[in-house]
């Protein structure tokens, strides 16, 4: 018996922030997502798997475009041609409300509100038994897990959750704890919601297979699914990257002596040094800013030199396969002089200006968006804020510095 867990494929997903694309490279990227999911498909059929679990979060939205929609029908139909067995369900982003219909082929078993169970025999006459549920709202806050079914007498029971493991007091898609999962003593739980691959448990297998193609910079490194084989009693799994794009960084030292052109030529020659499997969208991590000329820091703080280098990477990612999508200037490590600011004063200001309150209030009503709050409400935003602040404070010193040189001479 073998099968592919798969989840989150994101359709439609609407890859913002990248504006500054050439079209065709635009495209390339927000196709990815369906590519990854034909290729999944295609492996699906090559590798004669019996069946194909896809645990939520189809769609990137509860109202999908039409082309997703068909794009989605005709992967299933090349799945049910080859006799592959189809289980689905619907997670918070896709959930299946009452007065929602999904036109999918026949053959395929959708997952309702309520947990069930799908019972079917291979073609080895290996007797399966799945169950799942899907969501019904974007938020589903109870614990679903005792709705489950003791094992039966299956050869191998599966569960399918897209959820997270419970944390504190406020969670909002299905929680569930590891020592419950491990308690139903299923064969393996596949799970969805959480975009990056992670084991939770090896025997038995309890995974997320991640989304199947990553959306954004804190989505790096390789994504796919789970290729699940049984070995007599014992599933094995294997990750499969089945990406079209990936997110990755790139970090370089710059030195007093670097100018635009030299830095450019710099990131090309690194960037010919990669060799990528799929095409990587790359952050630029600038560090040693400290010995930097005012001009060079500042371009590189507001995005200039990243224009000057479009004009050049535009010529070449195609042969690159990548593209330096963002420059990330790291703060230094070494004590700076703030010029006319006095360091000490800087040092205690910081710790009350930055704050993740302060970023609340100056967003006001911005708050009202929940992937803004979201975004606004974490510490790493607040964390990044204060290392820009820092990185204008330096090219400000350093060009007073300059100035006051120039003033000597």
């Amino acid at each position: 018996m073998k099968f592919i867990h798969a989840a989150d494929l994101h359709l439609d997903s609407p890859f913002k922030g990248l504006q500054r694309l050439p079209k065709a490279l635009w495209q390339q990227i927000h196709e990815a997502p369906f590519g990854a999911t034909k290729k999944m498909v295609s492996d699906a059929i090559e590798q004669k798997v019996d069946f194909v679990l896809l645990v939520g979060d189809l769609f990137d939205r509860e109202t999908q475009s039409v082309q997703a929609q068909i794009f989605l029908n005709e992967q299933l139909q090349r799945l049910v041609d080859a006799n592959i067995a189809i289980f689905v369900s619907f997670g918070n982003h896709d959930y299946l409300a009452s007065d929602q219909q999904f036109n999918l082929p026949d053959g395929v078993t959708v997952f309702d509100h309520e947990v069930s169970t799908k019972s079917f025999m291979t073609a080895d006459h290996t007797r399966v038994a799945v169950s799942g549920f899907s969501y019904s709202d974007r938020w589903l806050e109870q614990d679903v897990v005792p709705q489950f079914p003791e094992r039966g007498s299956a050869d191998f029971q599966i569960g399918m959750l897209h959820g997270a493991v419970k944390q504190g007091t406020i969670n909002h898609y299905a929680p569930f704890t590891l020592s419950e999962l491990t308690a139903t003593n299923y064969d393996y739980w596949a799970l969805g919601h959480i975009h990056k691959p992670n084991v939770l448990a090896e025997q038995p297998p309890i995974v997320y297979s991640g989304t199947i193609q990553g959306r954004h910079k804190l989505e790096s490194g390789e994504h796919g699914y789970q290729l699940v084989t049984a070995e007599g009693r014992q599933l094995q799994r294997q990750f499969v990257p089945a990406d079209q794009v990936r997110w990755s960084s790139l970090s370089l030292t710059v030195e007093s002596a670097t100018t635009d052109d030299s830095l450019i030529e710099a990131v090309k020659d690194a960037l010919t040094q990669l060799h990528p499997d799929v095409f990587e969208l790359v952050t630029l991590n600038i560090s040693g800013i400290e010995k930097l000329s005012a001009g060079m820091l500042s371009r590189l703080n507001d995005g200039t030199w990243l224009e000057r280098f479009d004009q050049t990477q535009k010529k070449v990612y195609r042969q690159l396969r990548a593209w330096i999508y963002e420059v990330s200037v790291q703060p230094t490590d070494h004590p700076v002089q703030y010029a006319k600011l006095d360091g000490s004063y800087w040092q205690e200001a910081q710790q009350t200006v930055f704050t993740t309150d302060n970023v609340e209030m100056t967003a006001g009503k911005l708050m009202q968006y929940p992937f803004l709050a979201d975004h606004l409400s974490d510490s790493q935003t607040t964390a990044n804020l204060t290392d820009r602040a820092k990185n204008e404070l330096l090219a400000q010193s350093r060009l007073e510095e300059e100035n006051d040189a120039d003033q000597d001479d």
